[in-house]
């Protein structure tokens, strides 16, 4: 009875926690594509099918009054350290999934294969999801805690920008968005680099 009991509290404290992050939401707004390559500079990022309830970011074209909207879903108590400069709150990019008679919150989760360094992000109705933050120029980033570039790991509390567009498969072959994890060039050689910025309505 003890048992079930404690792990019934812990549950509430999980989601608790979570619920944290969606107690807070931002405005609306587009994500659009800054790169080198002028095809892929000023793309707005779109929501794309690749299962049941499950999407991708692929390319939208050009900003317009059509593009897909997301948006940041957060705590104020969502820091458990000091944030890095340049970054102020950690929380969830959100999509909402629409249907005949629902709504669904999908926030962003990565989604790893073992034999690849690039990950996918994905967009599914859920209460978890994979924690970004926005930088003081609105550029997504996507924090690092460790450095284990050396022989001892450091803490250290880094924003990251590691992101790409790759051609991809997960339920269809897209060129979608993606995210390359460590310090090493992507092994698919289809990817090329972006950044990924905010823009409000």
């Amino acid at each position: 009875m003890r048992v079930s009991t404690i792990a019934s509290t812990l549950a509430l404290a999980a989601s608790g926690v979570q619920a944290q992050y969606y107690a807070n939401q931002s405005a609306p707004f587009y994500l659009v594509l800054s790169s080198q390559n002028e095809t892929l500079n000023g793309t707005t990022l779109s929501s794309y099918h690749e299962g049941a309830a499950i999407e991708s970011f692929g390319l939208g074209g050009p900003l317009s009054t059509a593009s897909v909207e997301y948006t940041f879903n957060y705590s104020i108590q969502s820091w458990q350290d000091p944030p890095p400069t340049g970054v102020n709150l950690t929380g969830l990019l959100t999509w909402e999934l629409r249907g005949g008679n629902f709504n669904l919150s999908s926030p962003m989760q990565l989604s790893y294969t073992p034999s690849s360094n690039v990950a996918v992000p994905l967009l599914e109705p859920s209460d978890d999801g994979t924690l970004v933050a926005f930088d003081d120029e609105n550029k997504l980033t996507i924090l690092s805690y460790q450095d284990d570039t050396k022989p001892l790991p450091n803490y250290a509390v880094t924003p990251t920008y590691n992101w790409y567009v790759c051609t991809t498969y997960v339920g269809y072959l897209y060129q979608t968005l993606a995210w390359v994890v460590g310090n090493a060039e992507p092994q698919n050689p289809t990817c090329q680099k972006v950044d990924v910025l905010r823009i409000f309505k």
